[in-house]
């Protein structure tokens, strides 16, 4: 059973490197299933493996790239461009106040 999983998992990793639809909707599945944007992004690159997904970034170091996905780091819109481009997605955020009234 060790085996079936570690081919699987490798094979899934092998799909997220190689094809960028399937990293984007590996992310928004995670999105819909109630992971935030950073938890989602952290699955992803750790199952994806973090040097090839920092790979894929403008420039990032895969150890910049884990830092600005914690928790407490203060991310920069450009930062976040950057961290997103292998998605082929576009964050965008919305004030909450325009919610409310």
């Amino acid at each position: 059973m060790a085996r079936r999983s570690r081919d699987w998992e490798e094979g899934l990793s092998k799909d997220l490197q190689e094809n960028e639809e399937a990293r984007k909707y590996f992310f928004l599945g995670l999105l819909e299933e109630g992971y935030d944007w950073r938890e989602a992004l952290l699955k992803l690159i750790n199952v994806m493996g973090v040097n090839e997904y920092a790979a894929l970034t403008k420039g990032m170091k895969a150890s910049n790239l884990l830092n600005q996905l914690k928790p407490e780091a203060n991310i920069t819109i450009n930062t976040l461009t950057k961290i997103t481009a292998p998605l082929a997605i576009k964050m965008t955020f919305k004030d909450k106040l325009d919610e409310v009234g």
